[in-house]
């Protein structure tokens, strides 16, 4: 391999993986994960609206909410690093430092507000209510266990 291939080669590898190369400032860490909530909260709230009867049942905007929530939910964990907590971190957050001393247990209840997010899309999908009110009541569930826990 010429010099010029094993640096295009290189380029290439370090390109592709941006977070290896810097480490992330907490302060960026959780701005993410609080602007993912915000849009969970966006998303989550109408369709709570919906469930209790405050706002007539539109289908599709469920649905549509539904997929957004199952997207988010995906995203978050990363934020949740070293050092960003309530109590650690100067600026604002709501996180405690229990996250980090019980990484296992809150890593758990955010791969079941992952599954639960994908399981209120799947029957929003369908547009019948005794079928979504479950699954939405199940990903209200993760959060709260999640806020009662990791949350102050």
């Amino acid at each position: 391999m010429n010099l010029i291939t094993r640096t295009a080669v290189l380029a290439a590898l370090m390109a592709s993986s941006p977070l290896t190369l810097a480490e992330v400032k907490v302060s960026d860490a959780v701005e993410y994960r609080q602007g993912i909530y915000k849009a969970v909260r966006w998303n989550f709230g109408p369709m709570g609206d919906m469930v209790k009867g405050k706002q007539k049942f539109n289908a599709d905007e469920f649905s549509r909410r539904a997929a957004n929530l199952a997207a988010l939910s995906k995203m978050p964990l990363e934020g949740f690093v070293a050092g960003s907590y309530n109590g650690t971190y100067s600026g604002s957050t709501d996180a405690l430092p229990a996250i980090e001393k019980d990484w296992e247990t809150f890593a758990g209840i955010m791969s079941d507000f992952e599954t639960n997010a994908a399981a209120l899309a799947e029957a929003a999908s369908a547009g019948d209510m005794d079928a979504i009110r479950p699954a939405f009541m199940s990903v209200a569930k993760t959060c709260k266990s999640c806020h009662d826990k990791f949350k102050d």
